[in-house]
């Protein structure tokens, strides 16, 4: 995977982090869709299941957003093109959440 990416330019490196962060929250946000629906209530188990699914998810997407931009900095001594996959990574995601905030107020 990682060679693949190497191949790659930092744009699409970038829309392919930005994507995958995307498609984690949406994900995410599926669940807790069916989570409010539940009638039961969360008590102690709810909250420790939040604050679970908290720490999870900072791993995850610390991992799509910052993982290859570190990998190319540290092991492959190549800062500029890290930078520019990071700077790539978080320009899509600032894109996406533009057009979803755009389409949620344009649709309410």
């Amino acid at each position: 995977m990682l060679r693949f990416l190497e191949k790659q330019k930092a744009s699409t490196v970038g829309a392919l982090s930005a994507l995958a962060t995307v498609l984690y929250c949406g994900l995410i946000a599926l669940f807790f869709n069916f989570m409010a629906k539940s009638t039961a209530k969360p008590g102690f188990f709810g909250f420790f299941l939040m604050l679970l699914l908290l720490v999870f998810s900072a791993a995850i997407t610390g991992t799509t957003v910052f993982g290859f931009p570190v990998y190319l900095a540290v092991v492959k001594q190549k800062m500029a093109e890290a930078l520019n996959v990071l700077a790539f990574t978080l320009l899509f995601t600032l894109v996406i959440i533009l057009v979803v905030a755009i389409l949620i107020i344009t649709l309410a």
